[in-house]
């Protein structure tokens, strides 16, 4: 969690004020490197906002690949795999985050062995 914009500034003109890092990081309980990195964000950006970073890209698409499974329900791993261009154990977790789940026996098998 980021801290809030006004407390950078704060820190910050303490550390202005003082000339100390060390001090303002006693001060207000915070890294030291914490205030570095603060100072080269505001030196690169002119800025002090948290940067936001963006989600990584999926490798596969996951509403192509819900209609896939749509018009071929009974497909295996490595036949979507083939069709999507990437490893089968790439589709078991686009499945499995998608909340898909394995095909399940339809009756429980019985017990062969001999009761007393």
């Amino acid at each position: 969690m980021a801290y809030s914009l006004d407390f950078r500034k704060k820190v910050l003109a303490y550390c202005d004020k003082t000339g100390s890092i060390s001090e303002a990081s006693a001060v207000f309980q915070i890294s030291r490197n914490t205030i570095y990195q603060w100072l080269k964000l505001k030196e690169k950006t002119g800025d002090l906002n948290h940067q936001v970073k963006g989600t990584k890209p999926r490798k596969v698409d996951r509403d192509k690949l819900k209609n896939y499974l749509k018009t071929h329900p009974d497909a295996y791993l490595t036949e979507i795999a083939s069709a999507f261009g990437c490893h089968p154990t790439a589709i078991h977790y686009a499945l499995k985050s998608m909340g898909y789940t394995r095909k399940k026996r339809a009756l429980p098998t019985t017990n062969k062995t001999l009761k007393k």
